[in-house]
């Protein structure tokens, strides 16, 4: 066998011209089972749905990673054992089969590929989504891998809503002719296990953000201390999980933020750098670019202010895509850089990070102005960040919005975290706000509500919490008027720096039938309404839903079932089915549990179990009515809407 790289577009690998010509692949024992869940396989139909719709991209390939193989026989028959890419080739595998069984595509040839080498459950499941004996996937007489039966739950999910669009052929004859994966077999020769763990060693590989960060100290390659200061403001923001003051020792911390730790004044990277300590000539900081790459030289004498576990906090975004929320902050508040608003609409797609920040690093007349305002406003965004955005709080699980402060009792310093915006009791209404929207797009490339937060609160010589309150509000207004019940869409980039994130048709005549497309209803909706209801219950002083927060919720139920257990219960008519006052949005695994069951079983569960309702909406649905049937789906999402579209949030 040659060591050859092949490129096979995804019609190839699984719609072959002849049956004959279905490569299969299996997954070694060594290898760790299926974990991709709903924002990994949410992000991988988005980037193709995408570069299938998109002028710019629609006739190119677009290359969706690698397999990495090992050529060997199992019952006589040649299979490619798969040692990478083997949570995208599952997923491709539940793709097809969700196409097959939900949408009717021609597959003539198309079986499951693939199968497990010490995962007979792992491979049991891929043939039982492959040719399901029942309407509902997750249900079987024998227990199923979850992970793969909630994949496919989720792929139906996406694919419904591009239906809706009117893309799904698109999507389908781009995925099969433009998609392409890479093939890269191992010589017979390969110690397998060695190269596996060779592999997953990160340590020894460069991840994108590093290699930019190397990109961009090499506009201070005359200037020590300034490639100093640039590496430890790298490194203290690349710590996503910490407070960005614990990235700096105790003198520059204060010199940076304040005796309080709470005060950031620089207005430049130059007054950036007089905060720090001179650099010594003689000592070991005049490291190369690389070797500041290959680790952390930041470290805190004052142990007694550095006892922070470093699990504390868990954050919302990765590195490499906050470096993206930067950029497109800064470019949209510059004239200097570009004006060409296409370049001013940073993708926040981190695999494309480095070809993002290229148009800027190449302009020699701007790159190191560029570099330096970046730096600035890259560690102004990450105590921004820590401040006024949500994290969760891993000692709890629950979120917290809140800033870091020292204060000194007897000259000993103690380090609290305290409300960020509470002078007026808000802070709880900003992170039910918060959670809101991070929880209607959990996946990264999707966060532009964060990239408006940002934008905004970077503007504000003093972030007051009303004000934060009532920009958030009105974002959610024109996510819902201008975007998602719009008949013409405004893009985020619209909302959030052309129009400032000010509703503009909030006015006009909506495209309401959106709101009745059963599964391809926004989860946004939903939660918005949610979230409209809980602060109705706030301003009425009520507890009843008190207790109520924001979780990942990715399912649309039918509270009155599409298929009932017993056939005779069959609600023929689509257009109740579908309507949005039978609908609600739960998790994967509440609907699998249920997804069949009449309103009254479903409501008798979760009293008789004593089960937390995980929607407002459904609240509503089990509470405000003794049966449910047309009259009452009709009377609820008349109410519903009223307050979806109404109410002033």
């Amino acid at each position: 066998m040659g060591n050859n790289l092949k490129e096979l577009t995804i019609g190839t690998i699984f719609l072959p011209k002849v049956q004959s010509d279905i490569a299969d692949y299996v997954i070694p024992r060594y290898q760790r089972n299926y974990a991709w869940k709903q924002p990994q396989v949410v992000q991988m139909i988005q980037d193709i749905y995408d570069f299938a719709t998109s002028e710019n991209s629609k006739d190119q390939n677009y290359y969706i990673g690698t397999l990495v193989v090992y050529e060997r026989s199992k019952n006589g028959k040649s299979v490619y054992e798969t040692i990478d890419g083997q949570q995208r080739l599952t997923t491709l595998n539940i793709l097809f089969s969700v196409l097959k069984n939900e949408f009717k595509v021609s597959s003539e040839h198309f079986k499951i590929n693939l199968s497990f080498d010490s995962r007979p459950l792992s491979s049991y499941t891929l043939e039982h989504i492959f040719d399901p004996p029942y309407t509902d996937i997750q249900k079987s007489d024998n227990k199923l891998n979850t992970r793969i039966t909630d994949a496919y739950v989720t792929v139906k999910n996406e694919l419904n809503k591009i239906q809706q669009s009117g893309d799904l052929d698109k999507f389908i004859s781009y995925l099969k002719n433009k998609v392409i994966l890479l093939r890269a077999p191992v010589p017979y020769d390969t110690n397998l296990n060695h190269y596996f763990e060779i592999m997953n060693n990160r340590g020894e590989q460069l991840e994108k953000h590093e290699v930019l960060k190397a990109q961009m100290l090499k506009v201070f390659q005359d200037n020590k201390k300034a490639t100093k200061v640039f590496s430890t403001i790298w490194e203290a923001c690349a710590n996503m999980e910490k407070y960005v003051q614990y990235g700096f020792s105790t003198k520059d911390r204060t010199n940076l933020f304040g005796e309080d730790w709470n005060q950031f004044k620089s207005e430049t990277f130059g007054e950036i750098i007089n905060c720090f300590k001179e650099v010594n000539s003689d000592n070991d900081e005049s490291e190369s670019i690389l070797s500041i790459l290959d680790k952390n030289k930041i470290t805190d004498n004052n142990s007694s202010q550095t006892n922070e576990a470093p699990d504390r906090f868990s954050s919302i975004i990765n590195f490499s895509n906050f470096l993206l929320h930067i950029l497109r902050v800064l470019v949209n508040t510059s004239n200097k850089y570009t004006s060409d608003e296409f370049l001013k609409d940073v993708p926040l797609d981190d695999k494309r990070l480095l070809d993002t920040f290229k148009v800027f690093l190449d302009d020699e007349n701007n790159k190191k102005d560029f570099v330096e305002e970046f730096a600035h406003l890259l560690l102004k965004g990450k105590h921004y960040f820590d401040k006024y955005i949500i994290k969760r709080n891993l000692r709890d699980e629950k979120w917290s919005l809140k800033y870091l402060k020292v204060e000194y009792y007897n000259k000993n310093a103690s380090h609290q975290y305290i409300n960020s915006l509470d002078v007026k009791g808000s802070n709880k209404q900003l992170l039910m706000l918060l959670s809101m929207f991070h929880f209607s797009t959990p996946t990264l490339v999707y966060k532009h509500w964060l990239n408006a937060a940002l934008n905004y609160v970077l503007k504000q010589d003093e972030v007051d919490e009303l004000d934060y309150i009532n920009y958030l509000e009105d974002l959610s207004d024109s996510y819902l008027y201008d975007r998602f019940l719009s008949h013409e869409e405004s893009s985020y980039f619209q909302i959030i720096y052309n129009n400032d994130a000010y509703p503009k048709n909030r006015n006009t005549d909506l495209n309401k039938l959106k709101l009745h497309q059963g599964t391809g209803v926004e989860n946004f909706i939903f939660n918005r309404l949610d979230y409209l209801l809980w602060k109705n219950d706030l301003e009425k002083d009520s507890k009843t839903f008190s207790n109520f927060y924001f979780t990942l919720r990715t399912s649309v139920e039918h509270y009155y079932p599409q298929n009932p257990n017993h056939t005779e219960d069959k609600l023929d008519d689509s257009s109740i089915l579908n309507n949005f006052g039978n609908l609600c949005l739960i998790s994967n695994r509440k609907n699998s549990q249920l997804n069949n069951a009449l309103p009254e079983i479903k409501k008798g569960y979760y009293k008789d179990n004593d089960r937390e309702i995980e929607s407002l909406k459904q609240r509503h649905m089990m509470n405000d009515y003794t049966i449910w049937r047309k009259e009452q789906i009709l009377d609820h999402g008349e109410k519903m809407r009223k307050i979806l579209l109404t109410t002033r949030i």
